[in-house]
């Protein structure tokens, strides 16, 4: 796959992840391992790892081996690693097999099936990835990972998002109502060929006062990483570990941040 091609796809799943990174600021971390000013070490690190996993599905869509839960799991470690949790590890193991099957059922009929019927198998398969929801966080980055390594194995230009708004509202519903027709009809609408996408973008509200800064980029960081520890959140912020409490201390008070759990083993849920 062209390499600008492969940048794309990784920077819009990451910006629907919550990364602000341009395509140009991607492109310079992702081939000389440069950070860009303001931009953390979660969205920075969140970015490197889809990289890697899109590159490893490349080479697994080249071996056009059988899928299988093993599979899917090694490839959402790869695209998750720096969310912290074992991707071994899935709520609906049953779910995870059935969305294998069908794959290698579309794989096996690929020949007798137009490109249309293709790209319809592999939209299904993000949707089931979605709706399954096996893992606790970044469940639509592997949906859109095994998507678009299915149809590069199928010969299909591999599908990005082209509007944003439109595309979570439609998946969001099909989720809820747990009814696959909803995204896979609509897709054509929120999808589109990489080579006619652009970088993806979220509007962004610039905090009005200085010491909102910090407390915005913890709510940032936190949607990303909700397992981080105050130490983890210092160093991303550079600032110290008293300072990061009391950020903390204001954002739970104000109701933007909100505890699950103990201290240890428990996570951070961010109401924004």
């Amino acid at each position: 796959m062209d390499k600008t091609k492969l940048y794309i796809l990784v920077t819009n799943s990451t910006a629907l992840a919550g990364s602000s990174l341009t395509l140009e600021q991607n492109m310079r971390l992702l081939d000389e391992g440069v950070s860009s000013e303001g931009k953390t070490i979660a969205e920075q690190l969140l970015n490197l790892d889809v990289k890697a996993a899109y590159e490893f599905a490349l080479k697994e869509a080249a071996s056009h081996q059988m899928w299988s839960a093993y599979r899917v799991k090694l490839l959402a470690g790869k695209a998750l690693k720096s969310y912290g949790f074992d991707c071994n590890v899935v709520r609906n193991e049953a779910a995870l097999q059935k969305l294998c099957q069908e794959a290698n059922e579309a794989r096996m009929h690929a020949r007798t099936l137009k490109d249309e019927g293709l790209y319809a198998a592999s939209i299904s398969i993000h949707f089931r990835v979605s709706d399954a929801e096996l893992w606790a966080e970044g469940n639509d980055i592997v949906a859109r990972l095994l998507m678009n390594m299915l149809q590069v194995e199928f010969g299909l230009e591999p599908l990005s998002v082209k509007n944003v708004a439109e595309y979570e509202k439609i998946l969001g519903s099909a989720v809820r109502e747990d009814i696959a027709d909803i995204f896979t009809k609509h897709a054509w609408e929120v999808l589109a060929p990489v080579n006619k996408c652009a970088r993806i973008t979220r509007p962004t509200v610039e905090p009005k006062e200085e010491p909102l800064k910090n407390g915005a980029r913890i709510l940032d960081i936190l949607t990303l990483h909700p397992r981080y520890t105050t130490a983890d959140l210092a160093e991303a912020l550079k600032i110290s570990v008293k300072g990061v409490e009391k950020h903390l201390a204001k954002l739970k008070k104000s109701g933007a941040l909100l505890r699950i759990g103990p201290d240890k083993g428990g996570h951070w849920l961010v109401k924004k």
